[in-house]
């Protein structure tokens, strides 16, 4: 009788304990914090997710602009409270980062209108809608002025603002240029030099929407070519800071 029921003993045993080890993974309390990943399937209105597979988790304040299908690391508390942290890297450029670059030295550029990308305030963008901010310093002749543009990944729209004196500028104190563009990569627009040597500056600012991973440049020329020198000077810098 004792070898006829030492299998149905030991198979309970083993019933037991595999329902005792599965209580423990399903109890917070038993099993403690933990983390893991998770995909977005709904965005609450009340600062909380639903990932894909029902768990609801609260947003951490640095997760931002959340959307359906982000992954997202949550986790925990052995409570049985979840909170999502925010989203794993894809290799590109987060939502919320900047992205900046340094003019290390002047540039020269003579005798040209045809705009080309500055060889130091270019960079490498993921798809997204940031916002453009550059400060640019210059001097030239005050008949060739400094043409301004950019050079972008296909499909990129956008439209920005370039912040400088107008063309007509004839002195330090002049009327800022006010006219702006509602494209990023097809039309130019001038701002004005005073001569050779006086630093100008002017300040771009718009948004950018790009769709295709690629490179992102200012690019410049003289407005009216000049055998004298229009020069984009060392310390300008261009930022790009990622809002979707």
């Amino acid at each position: 009788m004792n070898v006829s029921t030492r299998p149905i003993g030991e198979a309970l045993a083993a019933a037991v304990r595999e329902q005792a080890m599965q209580a423990g993974a399903d109890t917070p309390a038993v099993r403690g914090s933990d983390w893991r990943m998770a995909v977005v399937a709904t965005v609450n209105a009340d600062g909380t997710i639903v990932t894909t597979d029902g768990v609801t988790a609260r947003r951490d304040e640095s997760y931002i602009s959340p959307a359906p299908a982000d992954l997202i690391v949550i986790s925990q508390s052995s409570n049985g409270q979840w909170w999502a942290w925010g989203r794993g890297s894809t290799g590109g450029v987060a939502i919320g980062e900047v992205v900046a670059v340094r003019k290390p030295s002047s540039t020269s550029r003579a005798s040209t209108a045809t705009v080309s990308a500055d060889p130091h305030l270019t960079m490498t963008l993921s798809p997204g809608t940031y916002l453009l901010d550059a400060l640019l310093m210059y001097d030239g002749d005050a008949a060739a002025d400094l043409k301004l543009g950019w050079i972008a990944p296909a499909g990129t729209t956008g439209a920005w603002w370039p912040g400088g004196a107008d063309s007509s500028v004839a002195a330090l104190a002049s009327t800022p240029r006010w006219g702006a563009l509602s494209d990023i990569t097809t039309s130019t627009i001038p701002v004005g030099a005073v001569g050779a040597g006086t630093i100008m500056a002017c300040r771009p600012v718009g948004t950018v929407i790009i769709t295709t991973a690629g490179a992102f440049a200012l690019a410049w020329a003289q407005n009216s070519g000049s055998a004298t020198p229009t020069i984009l000077r060392g310390q300008s810098t261009l930022q790009m800071r990622r809002i979707a």
